[in-house]
């Protein structure tokens, strides 16, 4: 997480000096310095406000099956209007219930939120994602009734966390789940965040006995507790509790591994 939150921030740095020489807002008529102090500061302000919506947009993405582009595109909405109000009071040194008047609150927000829009997209350019196909079923010689109770397997040996940049002694991989650029990977009674593209890591894990259950999960036979149908869909349990959800057009893999 350390990780994460300083390469992160070393982007929002270079972001904020790329604005400093561009000078929007009528800010070019500052000195040179003043601006690149002033907009790496408030583009690292507005890292937590932006991060912490990309959070809820993931949640509400995957527990309310919202399309992703949805809830990225509801959190820059949202998040454009702080930041608005900070631009408002640093730039224009204007009161709170003065800015809120201003007729130039509508006009800096979509200014804001362009600039928003652009700096997500070009970070997601650089770590977006490979589109891989799912990968096939692992074809399995008996059937697993539901809910499937794997007490037995969780001392079955795992996919080995050597192939992935994990600390010696990680142990076997249970799952992987994609958030944004990085890939958590779960094992046993710990995990680690990978700076690394989904489709990346589950290649990395050559044949191991898994499936990629949706868009931003991938599970291990080992790593499940239970499956619970859900309508057309499915949830999994994990050995440690979380719940992994199961994209409807996953559900024929299930079966055909006998998950289900």
């Amino acid at each position: 997480m350390a990780r994460k939150i300083a390469i992160e921030s070393f982007l929002m740095i270079v972001a904020g000096i790329v604005l400093a020489l561009i000078g929007p807002f009528g800010s070019y008529e500052l000195p040179l310095v003043q601006r690149l102090i002033l907009w790496p500061l408030m583009i690292l302000c507005g890292y937590p406000i932006f991060s912490g919506l990309g959070a809820v947009a993931r949640w509400l993405a995957e527990t309310v099956r919202i399309p992703y582009a949805v809830t990225i595109a509801m959190g820059l909405i949202v998040g454009a209007m702080p930041m608005t109000m900070l631009v408002m009071l640093l730039w224009f040194r204007a009161p709170l219930g003065q800015a809120l008047q201003s007729p130039m609150l509508g006009p800096l927000y979509l200014q804001v939120l362009v600039i928003g829009v652009i700096i997500y997209a070009a970070m997601y350019l650089l770590f977006r994602p490979a589109a891989d196909p799912a990968p096939a079923a692992v074809p399995v010689a008996r059937p697993t009734p539901q809910p499937i109770s794997v007490e037995a397997e969780r001392g079955a040996a795992g996919p080995a966390a050597s192939t992935l940049p994990l600390p010696p002694g990680f142990g076997p991989v249970r799952a992987l789940k994609g958030e944004d650029h990085y890939v958590r990977v779960i094992g046993e009674g710990r995990e680690e965040l990978v700076l690394m593209r989904m489709g990346d890591a589950i290649e990395r894990l050559g044949s191991a006995d898994g499936l990629r259950v949706h868009r931003s999960w991938w599970v291990a036979r080992a790593g499940i507790s239970a499956v619970r149908r859900d309508g057309r869909s499915a949830t999994i349990t994990l050995v440690n509790g979380q719940e992994a959800p199961v994209a409807r057009d996953m559900m024929p893999a299930l079966r055909a591994a006998g998950w289900l």
